[in-house]
């Protein structure tokens, strides 16, 4: 039998033997059976004993090359049901259970990440959702009545000196009109995420009159001198024509934002995966500021992390479902389930008490979304520079 078949492709440890016929893989294949490929050695079964190689020449079509290489790296056998059942019903067992040795009957933490991920950022599309976006609602008279009578409050409130100043800013009109003219910005804005274009709020009449207010403001306060050009600034100064052009650049890139926020989520939705990779090692580092010991490698840290980033594109993944459907506070739902669920993966995973797990996994959240907001507004900012280029 052996001069009729040949492995194709083992699977992971543990997993079954594939054969194919020799016209599939070729003739060096076919032989292999009885010497190794790469050090000639004898040899029977799918590797060598010597040099560990698997017995295989890798000669094929490009089309089983294709699909091998999609079954190696999103093939839902029964290792990722149970992987999948035991995570969900078992925070922390896997990576505990894979790090210390058992990986035979788990799917790896690699491979786990990148599927489940793969489905995340799939329903991400399908579902047409923007990762940021901004409600712009004018303010009900309700709102603004109570907002001059906090502000009367505070002025009764505070000091004569206060009250003066206030006062004098008030009457010289500086801070609320402009050449006379008042600036209407009586508007809500509220920053949302994981949001469907038509869910999001825009008064575009209320915008466009508190763009153009703020826009007159600035240039106002950032008056350019009309011999600007025949003097230039002198050594350390900024050219206020360069400041004036930053902002209307800034400014019109907000608009963009704001007013077209499909497009303006077009490239960060492409960054997201980008970023989200990048963040499995960020978490593993931080778990190693926290959770020390012979149980708590930085192996153990990165193992954890790539499972409970599985966890949670599967969480937030269900919440943009359920949000599709017009189900409300799925984000807010999901975040607060994945955050229980971190902590008793943490407990499980490592053994420590409650009070340090709890501990740990607040500050290494905390951390975690600070550099994870920091990295999301960096590339946010650059949107908006680059969209009014």
């Amino acid at each position: 039998m052996a001069s009729d078949t040949s492995v194709i492709d083992p699977g992971d440890e543990g997993g079954a033997i594939e054969i194919a016929p020799v016209d599939v893989v070729g003739a060096a294949t076919a032989t292999a059976a009885a010497a190794c490929l790469s050090c000639a050695a004898a040899i029977t079964g799918p590797y060598c004993s010597t040099c560990g190689q698997r017995n295989d020449d890798m000669r094929r079509s490009s089309l089983v090359l294709a699909r091998d290489f999609l079954k190696d790296t999103f093939a839902f056998d029964s290792r990722m049901w149970r992987t999948l059942g035991l995570m969900a019903i078992s925070p922390g067992k896997v990576p505990a259970s894979y790090s210390h040795g058992r990986r035979s009957r788990y799917t790896p933490p690699v491979r786990m990440f990148l599927f489940v991920s793969f489905l995340f950022f799939l329903t991400f599309g399908l579902t047409g959702t923007m990762f940021v976006a901004i409600d712009v609602t004018a303010k009900t008279p309700e709102q603004i009545a109570s907002e001059n009578a906090n502000y009367e409050k505070a002025l009764a409130e505070a000091g004569a000196e206060a009250r003066a100043a206030l006062e004098e800013a008030k009457a010289s009109q500086n801070a609320v009109a402009i050449d006379g003219a008042k600036v209407d910005c009586d508007i809500n804005l509220r920053t949302r995420f994981f949001v469907r274009p038509q869910d999001v709020s825009f008064d575009e009449a209320k915008w466009r009159a508190c763009a153009e207010s703020v826009s007159s403001a600035a240039k106002s306060e950032i008056a350019v001198n009309d011999n600007s050009g025949a003097t230039p600034p002198a050594a350390g100064e900024i050219d206020e024509k360069v400041i004036l052009g930053g902002f209307d650049r800034v400014l019109s890139g907000v608009d963009q934002m704001v007013a077209n926020p499909t497009a303006f989520n077009a490239s960060i939705n492409a960054w997201l995966p980008r970023v989200m990779f990048f963040m499995a090692p960020v978490l593993a580092l931080i778990l190693g500021l926290f959770i020390r010991g012979k149980d708590a490698l930085l192996f153990d840290h990165l193992v954890l992390s790539l499972y409970s980033h599985a966890t949670g594109f599967a969480i937030i993944g269900t919440a943009i479902i359920f949000a599709h459907f017009g189900a409300q506070g799925t984000f807010a739902a999901a975040m607060t389930i994945f955050g229980v669920y971190f902590i008793a993966a943490l407990k499980r995973a490592y053994g420590r008490g409650w009070v340090k797990t709890i501990y740990s996994g607040l500050f290494a959240g905390l951390i975690y979304l600070i550099v994870l907001s920091t990295t999301v507004g960096v590339i946010i900012s650059n949107q908006i520079w680059r969209a009014a280029a």
